[in-house]
């Protein structure tokens, strides 16, 4: 699943994604507009780190977990929270 950080609130990591084949991709944040979800991510203790655009996680929710895999180790992230694009929606827990 195409995904891709559009705002980084750590540092040194925006653009960073993978392309729709899984493979490691960077783009520019403007790329992510045509992806329809939003995706936060968050260390243990709540911080948030990242934000980004991804693929329809309601169609492939597996894949969703990919964004939380990539940035689990470096940077501790620990929770994903997501929601449609444009929406004003509440977050949702990316649970398994």
């Amino acid at each position: 699943m195409r995904w891709i950080i559009t705002t980084d609130h750590w540092g040194n990591c925006l653009g960073l994604g993978e392309a729709a084949d899984g493979a490691p991709a960077r783009g520019t944040p403007d790329q992510g507009d045509a992806l329809p979800m939003e995706f936060r991510l968050f260390d243990a203790s709540g911080a948030l780190l990242f934000e980004g655009r991804y693929g329809d996680i309601d169609a492939d929710w597996w894949h969703g977990y990919e964004p939380l895999h990539y940035r689990w180790n470096t940077f501790r992230c620990r929770r994903l929270s997501y929601r449609r694009a444009g929406t004003d929606q509440p977050w949702h827990w990316l649970r398994p």
